[in-house]
């Protein structure tokens, strides 16, 4: 495995836990979840969300694993990173 792809896939799972950690704080805050999956999943597992997101996560990083093109991961590890930019920027707003 290209060090890069394996780099990239770390960043991914690190990204993953920072959205959930990120949204724990969020919610410890009082506010809710935008993201209406992951709303759907707060409202039937409670406080066992983490699991759907964790998964989703998980399979996530299985799919770019199974990925040659290293831009293509690098564009969705950014992408991933938005979630957790928007959680930080909320947090730092209150």
């Amino acid at each position: 495995m290209n060090w890069v792809k394996g780099l990239l896939l770390f960043v991914a799972l690190l990204l993953g836990y920072a959205d959930l950690e990120s949204t724990n704080v969020i919610l410890n805050l009082g506010l809710g979840e935008l993201n209406p999956f992951m709303h759907m999943a707060q409202t039937w597992f409670g406080v066992w969300w983490l699991v759907p997101k964790l998964g989703l996560t998980f399979v996530l990083t299985w799919l770019l694993w199974r990925s040659n093109n290293v831009y293509n991961i690098a564009l969705v590890v950014a992408f991933c990173s938005t979630p957790v930019l928007n959680n930080l920027v909320i947090i730092a707003g209150n």
